[in-house]
């Protein structure tokens, strides 16, 4: 829905070693398989978040109210000058269709999509070049009309109310560079422009929003950047963990994804618990349900381990089947 808007505009470490190629008795010319920089995942430097891509994510993020349990957050630059990701993963192969249809791909450089499917609700943050005026500008042309006081203005941010081909949104500007888009109905039933009034709330910080989760954002900060991320605020919402009836103490989950060659993409989750004990209680759970999906997926790597309170895992698939693999980190609505 919100996508209208955009479519207008455009212990124990148990670790499974690295596959390695096995050598013929009689040498014959190939291609040199992708080495993997990594070690034994037990004991493998993993790198925290480069500070400039963790900002921009961080401010994304910082527009979705804490009552969105979960964010898909895609890096649009990245997947635009990448041939193996562009010819491979789009928005609505992850199923972020109904926020970024592939047209838009071309007009932001980064979004933050949540959803409450029981209220079918739509907020996406977005970052672009275009002014929310210029975009307005461009949508006019396919068939998007303001309604009548448009814009109004909320604690210093305007927000337009606009009706695109039938359908209700809202689009508001939080700052030079990031904007936020909405459909549905939020809890007074005030609609779109109630939505996005909660979304620049949270941005000024006058409620809650999701990276207020206690430990969420520390668990953000220590994973590599990529061009994909999924943060969860409730962890019984991860689908790695959809046969286990609870997962006790879980407080939050992050995963990443990067390419680690033109061939293979490298996921990265970080799952946060209250204390040790129950975070090496999910280890066994983690390192069982890893190993059915790894003979489903056919990972290319695969390592988990215990570090303090948290839960990380490392996933190496080949690019083709990243979409597939990236789902198990996603939220499962």
């Amino acid at each position: 829905m919100t996508a209208v808007i955009l479519v207008a505009c455009g212990g124990a470490e148990p670790t499974v070693g690295a596959v390695s190629a096995a050598s013929g008795p009689t040498p014959q010319p190939s291609v040199a398989p992708t080495p993997i920089p990594y070690g034994d995942f037990s004991s493998a430097d993993v790198p925290s978040a480069d500070p400039a891509r963790l900002a921009k994510l961080t401010r994304l993020l910082s527009l979705l109210p804490a009552s969105y349990g979960s964010a898909i957050y895609l890096d649009m630059e990245s997947l635009r000058s990448n041939m193996s990701l562009a010819n491979s993963i789009s928005p609505e192969v992850l199923g972020l269709e109904l926020a970024l249809p592939s047209i838009a791909t071309r007009l932001v450089n980064a979004v933050a999509v949540a959803a409450d499917f029981q209220n079918r609700a739509v907020v996406t943050s977005f970052e672009s070049d275009s002014t929310i005026v210029a975009m307005l500008q461009v949508g006019s042309n396919f068939g998007l009309q303001l309604n009548e006081g448009s814009p109004q203005t909320y604690e210093g941010h305007n927000i337009w109310d606009i009706d695109a081909l039938g359908v209700v949104l809202a689009l508001a500007v939080a700052d030079e560079t990031t904007g936020v888009a909405a459909s549905g109905q939020d809890s007074t039933g005030s609609g779109a422009v109630g939505l996005v009034k909660a979304s620049l709330d949270a941005f000024d910080g006058r409620t809650a929003r999701l990276l207020d989760t206690p430990g969420l954002a520390s668990l953000v900060g220590d994973v590599p950047s990529g061009f994909a991320a999924v943060v969860l605020s409730q962890c019984e919402r991860l689908p790695l963990f959809a046969d286990v009836r609870a997962l006790p103490g879980c407080t939050g989950a992050v995963a990443t994804a990067s390419m680690l060659s033109s061939e293979l993409v490298v996921l990265h989750a970080l799952i946060g618990f209250s204390d040790q004990d129950q975070a090496r209680f999910a280890l066994n759970l983690a390192t069982i349900a890893l190993a059915s999906q790894d003979l489903i997926h056919g990972f290319e790597d695969l390592g988990v381990r215990q570090d303090g309170d948290n839960l990380r895992v490392r996933v190496i698939v080949d690019v083709a089947k990243f979409t597939g693999v990236f789902r198990l980190f996603a939220p499962s609505s």
